[in-house]
C-alpha cells in the first residue's frame, strides 16, 4: 500500500528511480486503490489518501503509478500466479521490494522467494533493507501509533515530513466563532487522527499556506459529545465551507482540558495562538505534497 510513503518506502522508491535511470527504464509503482484489509471487513486507519500518495510518488521521481483495485480474485492468486500477472503486465527489467514484502494468497510469498524465482522470470530483484530511525524500524503501523498518541514531531521524523490530513470543510456548532476564533472543521474519514489536544499546524487553502492552530477533541467546556477536528487559520477571515483544506501537524501544544468558563478558554486560545506562531516561525519549511 505504501501507506504514508514514509522513509522506509522512500528508500525503496529512490532505489527504483536510481535503477531505472541506470538501465534506461521507466520507474513505476504497482499498488492498490483500496486497502486490502477492507476486503476482509477490517477497520482501516490510513496515513495518506490516494491523491496524496500519488503526489508523493511523483515528487520522488516515479513516472508511472498503477492503482489496481484489490479484489477477492487478486487475493486468491498464489505467489507464482501473482508474479506471472505482474510479468505479463509489464516488461520488468528490475523489481524492487522491501525486506518484509509479502505477496500472493495469504501473504505466502516473500522477499526470499522473489530472489529465488527471479531468474525464471528474467528480471533482477533488489531487496531494500529496513530503515532505522528513533530507535526502531520505520513502519506505517509505528507511525500510526505515534500519531494516535499525539507524538506528531516524532511521526514527522519517520515520515520525512509533517503528518498531513486533508478534507472538506463542514458545518459544526460554531463555538470558535462565538469565542472570536472562527474554525474550519473537517472530517477525518479513514485517516489517522492525532490524540485529543491542541496543535501548531500549517493549513493549506487554494495552494496557500497559513499559520494555524488545530484542536482535536470533543469540546468538553461546552459539553460536546462528538470528536471534531477544528482549525483556526490565524489572520484569515474568509468563508471556507465546502472548500478543500489540508492540515500539516508541526507540533503538539497541549492536551485537551475543560475550562471553568468561556473567558478562561478564550484566554487560553490566545496563548495557544501566540505559542503556535513562535513555533511555526522557527520552523519555516513548508511542505505540501
Amino acid at each position: 500500500m505504501f501507506d504514508g510513503v514514509h522513509l522506509g518506502h522512500q528508500a525503496l522508491l529512490n532505489r527504483t528511480v536510481e535503477m531505472a535511470r541506470k538501465e534506461g527504464c521507466v520507474p513505476a509503482v504497482y499498488t492498490f486503490s483500496n486497502h486490502p484489509l477492507e476486503l476482509f471487513s477490517k477497520e482501516i486507519v490510513c496515513l495518506t489518501d490516494v491523491e496524496t500518495r500519488v503526489n508523493l510518488f511523483k515528487s520522488l521521481g516515479i513516472e508511472r503509478v498503477d492503482l489496481q483495485e484489490f479484489t477477492h480474485t487478486l487475493a486468491a492468486l498464489e505467489p507464482d500466479a501473482f508474479l506471472a500477472m505482474l510479468n505479463g503486465r509489464y516488461r520488468i527489467e528490475r523489481l524492487v521490494a522491501g525486506f518484509n514484502y509479502s505477496f500472493g494468497r495469504g501473504g505466502s510469498g516473500s522477499a526470499e522467494l522473489l530472489l529465488k524465482v527471479s531468474q525464471d522470470y528474467g528480471f533482477k530483484v533488489d531487496i531494500v533493507a529496513p530503515v532505522i530511525r528513533e530507535g526502531g524500524i520505520v513502519s506505517s503501523s509505528r507511525i500510526r501509533g505515534l500519531i494516535g498518541e499525539g507524538e506528531v514531531e516524532t511521526a514527522a521524523k519517520l515520515l520525512g515530513r509533517p503528518y498531513l490530513m486533508a478534507g472538506t470543510v463542514v458545518h459544526n456548532r460554531r463555538i470558535g466563532s462565538r469565542l472570536g476564533f472562527p474554525t474550519a472543521n473537517i472530517e477525518a474519514g479513514k485517516l489517522a487522527v492525532p490524540a485529543d489536544g491542541v496543535y501548531a499546524v500549517r493549513a493549506f487553502v487554494n495552494g496557500r499556506a497559513y499559520e494555524a492552530v488545530t484542536n482535536v477533541g470533543t469540546n468538553p467546556t461546552f459539553e460536546g459529545g462528538r470528536r471534531t477536528i477544528e482549525t483556526h487559520l490565524i489572520g484569515f477571515d474568509e468563508d471556507l465551507y465546502g472548500k478543500a483544506l489540508k492540515i500539516s501537524f508541526i507540533s503538539s501544544l497541549r492536551g485537551e482540558k475543560t475550562f471553568s468558563s468561556a473567558d478562561s478558554l478564550r484566554l487560553q486560545i490566545k496563548s495557544d495562538i501566540e505559542r503556535a506562531r513562535e513555533i511555526l516561525q522557527s520552523n519555516p519549511d513548508v511542505f505540501e505534497p
